[in-house]
């Protein structure tokens, strides 16, 4: 037991400035914040591979949030570089794509047929138009990538130069939002190289391909891990009609970047270049999880309302302790993925193999 003047001393530090002020308690966040930048530099110093960068203790760094003063390089070197992309590789393909750009807005050139029978000339002036509709659509609150704004010509630059690397891919809306988020932590050519690597991944590069198999399988998954974290909620969305399309895919296209405040994407970002497309999945249920008592009274309108448009003012602390209580392992669903992949397959085999009058 503390004496009497400890207990005075405690009492009147309150008041004072002492540990529990609000004074201290910025002074405490202070200290953290510069340690945390301390370790990201010391780790980022030693020019770590992906594979160094896949530790327990880089987990629980990034579960707390990068730090906005060394993210653009963490992000880079957790997210790695597998395809070998090079500035000069990039010079080439935004050469390119300026080239092509000026002949789309000119009117002056039509698509050509490539030996696979596919317009792809055509399909990349189409992704020209698009991105020229998209970017000013773009985080429009911050003004950053309106045509006056300081990262207009550089989102356009890494847009341009992925859609003449890719034109199997080409440009799909919510591309930008990717580009920049990481225009707001890069430079111009890390965001491309980061970009191209980004949708390189399985989960995007089926999404962007629009390839609805894998979409599907995804949207099975994540209806069956709703169906199991989330019961009540789950039976009253099924009550109402509301279903995971509604909203799901925008979450996912955009990595929540234009559902969530900035700050917060940023955060989910951190721990999704980490910890892979799981991180994605039990954020949306965390989401749910978070809005779940609300849920639960609304009206279908409602209920999409907030799904489409959280509310800004959404809590950072509760939001990520539901996505922690949503405990779910890459193993685990990796292996949901495969088991409906495979019923998929089976299940488009057996009807390519019935009669066509009873197929459904």
């Amino acid at each position: 037991v503390g004496s009497f003047a400890d207990k005075a001393k405690s009492f009147f530090a309150k008041g004072t400035g002492g540990t529990d002020s609000p004074d201290a308690k910025e002074d405490e966040r202070e200290a953290e914040e510069v340690k945390r930048i301390k370790d990201w530099n010391a780790l980022l110093n030693k020019n770590p591979t992906r594979t160094t960068m896949s530790s327990s203790r880089v987990n629980r760094l990034c579960w707390k949030g990068i730090p906005s003063s060394v993210r653009g390089r963490a992000w880079k070197a957790i997210i790695g570089n597998d395809l070998k992309i090079t500035p000069e590789l990039f010079k080439i393909n935004l050469k390119r794509g300026k080239k092509l750009w000026e002949e789309q807005v000119t009117s002056c050139k039509r698509g050509r047929v490539n030996n696979n029978g596919v317009d792809d000339g055509e399909s990349r002036e189409d992704s020209m138009r698009i991105i020229q509709a998209d970017i000013p659509r773009t985080f429009p609150q911050l003004k950053f990538f309106h045509k006056e704004g300081p990262f207009h010509l550089p989102l356009m630059e890494v847009l341009q130069g992925y859609v003449c690397y890719r034109p199997d891919v080409g440009y799909v809306q919510g591309m930008s939002y990717l580009a920049a988020i990481l225009l707001l932590n890069m430079p111009t050519f890390d965001a491309f190289q980061c970009l191209a690597n980004l949708l390189n991944q399985d989960i995007y590069f089926a999404f962007f391909r629009m390839d609805v198999d894998k979409m599907k399988t995804h949207l099975k998954v994540y209806q069956a891990l709703m169906k199991e974290k989330l019961p009540n909620l789950h039976k009253h969305f099924e009550t109402i009609d509301i279903k995971p399309g509604m909203y799901l895919y925008e979450w996912l296209l955009t990595i929540f970047s234009r559902s969530l405040p900035l700050d917060i994407a940023h955060r989910i970002w951190d721990n999704f270049l980490q910890h892979g497309q799981v991180f994605l999945f039990r954020t949306a249920l965390g989401m749910l999880k978070t809005f779940e008592p609300r849920f639960l009274k609304m009206s279908f309108e409602d209920c999409l309302s907030i799904l489409n448009r959280p509310p800004e003012d959404i809590d950072e602390k509760t939001l990520f302790e539901n996505i922690y209580r949503i405990q779910l392992t890459s193993k685990r669903f990796e292996r949901m993925v495969a088991k409906f992949s495979e019923e998929a397959a089976k299940s488009a085999g057996s009807n390519r193999r019935r009669p066509l009058h009873i197929q459904e």
